[in-house]
């Protein structure tokens, strides 16, 4: 089968859980023996056209909306948001000619994927990665706030060009990362596939089996975006609380006044000195597993969170899963009994008695989490993906 993935951005210096679903997904169907290709703006890679590890990806320059539009707001919405115009990138498409698209993205990039399979005769699934079924209002808001006050031109050329489609609705197929979306849509549409996101376990599987021994201290890592709804601010304030840890928050920075709040903190806690902000790792890096490896357990406080790709790293790596009970992250953790310890979101007590419960049973927690990962391999779920597109 002919495949294009279509992405809000692929770069690989500055990484989300979208991108790295979509990469694995790729990956995995091109190892499969399918022909696939992406597509996605030039937002953070300016890079237009390059082959990785056998993929070829085009990206197009995105044209935000609203006015006025100053180089830091541009750069605010090259990382999260944004929902741009992008020219060229239906052109591409059609020359391309796929007989499946795959859209990562909602807004008007999935306008255009479905009015591109209409012309070519083909089907298109859209993905829901973000949690749309469960953002609190406050960060829904925050969110919008970049653009709060600008005038919005781009609704004018919509109504112009006739772009009314309902999405993800009239899409061919919808798939939902996460359980509460899937509950949202399955009685609503007739295609709708539950695929969770998935681990590619021999990547992280260096990360296993590493002494800590001799070390001063915990390490506590936390693999995410810089965003308020990780809520890294949480483990920071932990830090406060327990002078024996030390924490290394690793991902890209999506809203740069957050961590600026977060290093701010950390100076009035006394705690800067056993913090640090590594930023973006690139997905299924020696870095990144380094960082699974090296650490005594992994904490993910989020706010709310469809899934929680990371936790299957951690899994994977041998690290003890310490995560908020929200979402699709709360789901996923008591479907694998024994493998991570849950805490109330926001209950600073909570978890602090869920990371001495993960610290006291570290090794039956590994053990556990070795199991639960072999379930979400990214080459069984891209194949069920495939049977999707068929069914179309």
């Amino acid at each position: 089968m002919r495949i294009a993935h279509v992405l809000r951005r692929l770069s690989f210096d500055d990484w989300g859980g979208s991108e790295q679903v979509a990469w694995n997904i790729a990956k995995a169907q091109l190892a499969a023996g399918h022909e696939v290709a992406i597509f996605a703006t030039d937002a953070l890679c300016p890079v237009a056209h390059e082959v990785r590890e056998g993929l070829e990806i085009s990206r197009f320059h995105p044209l935000y909306p609203w006015w006025p539009m100053p180089a830091r707001l541009i750069a605010e919405l090259d990382r999260k948001g944004g929902n741009p115009f992008v020219p060229g990138l239906g052109a591409a498409l059609r020359a391309w000619r796929p007989e499946a698209i795959h859209c990562h993205a909602m807004g008007r990039i999935a306008e255009l994927c479905l009015r591109v399979s209409r012309r070519l005769g083909v089907k298109t699934a859209v993905s829901l990665h973000g949690g749309g079924a469960n953002v609190p209002l406050a960060e829904a808001k925050s969110l919008r706030s970049p653009i709060s006050g600008l005038l919005p031109w781009g609704k004018a050329v919509d109504y112009l060009m006739g772009w009314a489609r309902q999405i993800p609705m009239d899409a061919d197929g919808i798939v939902c990362v996460g359980e509460d979306e899937y509950a949202a849509y399955r009685d609503r549409h007739p295609h709708v596939i539950y695929l969770p996101n998935g681990v590619d376990c021999k990547a992280f599987a260096a990360a296993r089996g590493r002494s800590r021994e001799g070390r001063d201290g915990l390490r506590m890592v936390c693999v995410a975006r810089i965003d308020r709804q990780k809520n890294q601010m949480m483990l920071v304030e932990a830090l406060a609380r327990h002078p024996e840890m030390r924490l290394r928050l690793v991902g890209p920075v999506t809203q740069p006044d957050y961590r600026d709040e977060i290093a701010a903190r950390a100076d009035e806690l006394g705690v800067a000195g056993r913090l640090e902000i590594v930023g973006a790792l690139k997905p299924g890096s020696a870095e990144l597993a380094e960082e699974y490896a090296n650490a005594d357990v992994f904490a993910l406080p989020s706010r709310h969170e469809p899934f929680g790709i990371v936790v299957l790293e951690a899994w994977a790596s041998g690290v003890p899963v310490v995560a908020s009970a929200v979402g699709g992250l709360q789901r996923l953790c008591a479907a694998n009994d024994g493998a991570a310890q849950l805490f109330a979101p926001g209950d600073a007590a909570d978890f602090d008695a869920a990371l001495a419960r993960a610290l006291r049973t570290r090794e039956a927690m590994v053990a556990e989490g070795f199991a639960a990962a072999k379930k979400y391999d990214w080459r069984i779920l891209s194949a069920r993906l495939v049977e999707f597109y068929r069914g179309l």
